[in-house]
């Protein structure tokens, strides 16, 4: 059984937040950002008229919202979030309550709400980044709700010199990641070099969502591990409550 010793791939500041957190718990981590978050230039106002239903999909959504309104009020709505993390951040925001997922914390975990089964003549906002699947949106069409998005901000790849930093991680002997996107784990694949692949491929994923680890296991990685949560908190309890794995 190996402790894990963890590469924290999420944005910065919280990749080094969650890295000093775990390791003052003396679980090794190492904080290494692969994306990194830009704000959309000259964004138009989030709410431009009224809706049912408002779904953050991310906190740097609800975030770089938040900025867009410039001190202004959240409108009364029933908010949705993705995660914890995302709820915590937008109950701050909003000042009123947070609908989130009650197990697989992802689209499909929203979708599977009874609050969003029957959506005719519902208008639905979506807060996220540029880009990303439309799965959600299509989903929320066929129940009859008229959907719009609120993209504030895009995700960019942060350059890093392919070789060294894998052999870093080697001899960090990383064993585990834990990744928040799909697009975070795309581009751990995009910086390791053919040489380095297999070794990528051993190390244990850990996600909050079921739909990462299907695409790790698409990728040929090993082993994956579904979290509890993407939190800080629920991260630090799952590996100080059980912090080995094979």
């Amino acid at each position: 059984m190996l402790k894990p010793r963890l590469l924290i791939t999420r944005f910065a500041p919280h990749a080094q937040r969650l890295a000093d957190l775990l390791n003052e718990q003396g679980i090794y981590s190492v904080a290494q950002p692969l994306l990194k978050i830009e704000p959309m230039v000259a964004l138009k106002q989030p709410f431009t008229k009224k809706y049912d239903e408002i779904i953050a999909v991310s906190s740097n959504a609800v975030e770089f919202t938040d900025q867009a309104l410039k001190g202004g009020l959240w409108p009364q709505s029933h908010y949705f979030a993705v995660g914890d993390a995302t709820q915590l951040l937008l109950a701050s925001k909003t000042r009123q309550p947070i609908t989130i997922p009650l197990q697989s914390f992802d689209s499909e975990g929203l979708l599977a709400l009874p609050e969003l089964q029957r959506l005719k003549n519902h208008s639905v906002l979506i807060l996220r980044g540029v880009g990303g699947r439309e799965f959600l949106k299509e989903a929320l069409i066929a129940r009859g709700a008229k959907v719009d998005y609120y993209e504030s901000y895009q995700r960019v790849a942060i350059k890093l010199p392919r070789s060294s930093c894998v052999e870093k991680w080697q001899q960090q002997a990383i064993n585990g990641a834990i990744i928040s996107s799909i697009e975070l784990l795309e581009q751990l694949m995009a910086v390791t070099i053919h040489e380095n692949k297999n070794w990528l491929l051993s190390v244990t994923i850990f996600a909050a969502s079921e739909r990462i680890l299907k695409h790790a296991n698409a990728l040929g990685f090993q082993n994956t591990i579904l979290l509890p949560s993407i939190s800080n908190q629920k991260i630090i309890e799952y590996f100080t409550g059980e912090a080995s794995y094979d």
